[in-house]
């Protein structure tokens, strides 16, 4: 590299003082010598310009580099004087200036490509080597290249996930619909020991008494109340504020529960009733009414549903203490025990009926009678068919059966079997099929004088009677 700069500059030399041999000469000598103070000359601060120049643009290798710094550092005077000359030259030719001849010096055919951004430098024997970038660099570089229209995109759809996740984890329970209740009136609600906040939550959300379970957690976490409830039974209204709720719970604001039972509700009625005011859980309560009979009388027979069934007497209770499936039965068949007075037991032995039969002509009495003057007419009707021996055919017995209550059965539904269909079979029905009030258990104990043998109810629930078959089917056509 130092051989091809001199050449350089003895070609310039050549074309620049062809008028001046023995100036030149002198030149020469001179140069030969070296100037003293070469970095004041003009022809070095513009090499030094190029050299810059030429580094940044072209980036050559370490080995260009180091050549061209040798070059410079033990040939200061020749390059000073040697270009020095071409401003004292008269001569009309083209002169070729330090910053190209630099460029040119800066063009190795072997040079390195300028790294990329975000790569490392491998300075090895070999020259530069390009390092992979990183699996963040990557990263990041895509994330860059991201414009605003993606990023929207992105936020709606994790937007949506979370809102999806939180509807999974906190907005799928389904709200009861309570029966046969006012919007006013009491919601009761259990706690436990070792119910837990989830559970608690879920509760209240499914009883309607709060609108929002997300609420009420956030409420819970934010003020630290989770595990502060106290337990007992809490009287809540629908659709109450979350945070009256949650004090109403950690100050242990517990009541007094009061419930009605209406006359002629089954187990199952009764059992929704209790579950929708919060008192118990459906199923627990029809489980534990399979088998519940405290009583003699309520000893379970064949074909019988539930033991506890017309045994529950239909009335309003109030609870200070025990509130579980087994509390409120026990305490409803306290007061059916109880309303049976003696002299009601020996009137019913007087008409040759167990306190099981009379209780389960009672029930039927009450399913069928909406107004208390046809009560004692059809607890006749029901004697006088007992006594021909002829089926009783009431309709009521084959709604026990169905799912939900039918408005008229079809003779498709007078054709399922079991012991409880009445049109198939004669005598009474295995048991009770609902609670009856006390006023049909009098009718029955005191039914009417009179010889109907068939009765129908029109639609609006007041009953028709004849005493033969036609006179029943044309009356059937009148009222329905």
């Amino acid at each position: 590299m130092q051989d091809g700069k001199k050449n350089a500059s003895e070609s310039l030399n050549e074309q620049s003082v062809k008028g001046t041999e023995q100036a030149g000469a002198s030149e020469g000598a001179e140069g030969a010598k070296g100037p003293k103070e070469p970095k004041n000359s003009e022809a070095q601060e513009a090499g030094k310009q190029s050299a810059e120049s030429a580094k940044s643009d072209a980036q050559p290798s370490n080995k260009a580099a180091k050549a061209a710094d040798s070059t410079e550092s033990t040939e200061p005077a020749k390059e000073a004087d040697s270009e020095k000359e071409p401003k004292q030259s008269s001569s009309k030719q083209p002169v070729k200036s330090a910053k190209t001849e630099t460029a040119d010096k800066a063009k190795p055919e072997d040079k390195a490509k300028k790294p990329a951004q975000g790569e490392k430098e491998d300075k090895g024997d070999k020259g530069k080597v390009l390092a992979e970038p990183t699996r963040f660099e990557k990263l990041r570089a895509a994330v860059l290249n991201l414009g605003w229209k993606k990023w929207t995109a992105i936020a709606v759809v994790a937007a949506v996930l979370l809102g999806a996740g939180l509807f999974l984890a906190f907005g799928t329970s389904h709200t009861i619909e309570r029966s046969d209740r006012d919007a006013g009136e009491n919601i009761y609600m259990v706690v436990k020991p070792g119910t837990t906040a989830s559970e608690i939550s879920d509760r209240l959300m499914q009883l309607g008494v709060i609108d929002s379970r997300l609420r009420f957690w956030w409420l819970m976490k934010l003020q630290g109340d989770a595990s502060k409830f106290k337990t007992g039974t809490y009287a809540f209204t629908p659709h109450m504020d979350e945070q009256a709720v949650l004090d109403k719970l950690v100050a242990g604001d517990t009541t007094v529960v009061k419930f009605t039972i209406p006359e002629g509700f089954g187990i199952k009625e009764i059992a929704k009733r209790l579950a929708d005011e919060g008192l118990v859980d459906e199923q627990e309560f029809l489980a534990e009414a399979k088998d519940f009979a405290p009583y003699d009388y309520m000893k379970k027979r064949p074909n019988v549903r539930y033991a506890a069934e017309g045994y529950l007497f239909p009335d309003t209770y109030v609870i200070h203490s025990d509130v579980s499936a087994e509390g409120i039965m026990k305490m409803m068949a306290e007061d059916f025990d109880t309303r049976l007075t003696p002299a009601l037991r020996q009137q019913a032995a007087a008409k040759g009926l167990s306190i099981h039969d009379l209780i389960t002509l009672a029930s039927l009495v009450e399913k069928e009678a909406r107004y208390d003057e046809d009560r004692p007419i059809i607890a006749q009707v029901f004697f006088k068919r007992l006594q021909m021996g002829m089926p009783l055919q009431s309709d009521t017995t084959l709604q026990y059966l169905m799912a939900g209550p039918k408005e008229d059965v079809s003779i498709e539904d007078t054709k399922i079997d079991s012991p409880y269909n009445t049109y198939q079979h004669e005598g009474l029905p295995p048991g009770p099929i609902a609670s009856p009030g006390m006023k049909s258990i009098l009718a029955v104990l005191n039914p009417a004088n009179t010889d109907y043998l068939y009765f129908v109810a029109d639609r609006q629930g007041h009953n028709h009677y004849s005493q033969t078959y036609d006179e029943h089917l044309a009356i059937v056509e009148q009222v329905r």
